[in-house]
């Protein structure tokens, strides 16, 4: 009988610290970079360009989804910036890169580190479609 309810303590003990931690949810903030912001490159003045600042994270996952998804291309490029991105993550640290998008639906997006300005990433058209969405809503 004593065996039954040690067995018995030792699962209500399990569930209650099952019950009381945190479940990993896939939208976690974790990871995250905490703001990103576009500052506008005043020499570039073929269109109009406002600055942008993101610091909700659902925008914030939009950014660093397009980020991640671009593809490197081949060769050096040559390029004109209309942003200059930062990105402030968490632990104080800032990533910072050149950003095109342009306002053709047609055209791809343009990231380039600034750590290493002769490797140049193309962003997906659809993810470029998508930030010159994010960016227009947050400049209307």
């Amino acid at each position: 009988m004593v065996k039954h309810v040690g067995v018995l303590l030792v699962f209500v003990f399990a569930a209650f610290v099952a019950g009381c931690s945190q479940p990993s949810e896939p939208d976690s903030e974790e990871g995250l970079p905490v703001l990103i912001t576009l500052t506008c490159n005043p020499n570039l003045a073929l269109e109009p360009c406002q600055d942008v600042v993101f610091d909700r994270s659902d925008e914030i996952r939009i950014m660093m989804e397009a980020i991640h998804k671009a593809e490197r291309m081949t060769g050096i490029i040559d390029y004109g910036t209309q942003y200059k991105m930062s990105i402030n993550n968490a632990d104080g640290s800032v990533t910072r890169y050149d950003f095109s998008l342009g306002m053709d639906p047609k055209m791809q997006g343009l990231l380039v580190n600034q750590e290493d300005t002769n490797t140049g990433y193309s962003i997906p058209l659809e993810d470029s479609n998508q930030l010159r969405r994010l960016i227009q809503r947050r400049t209307d």
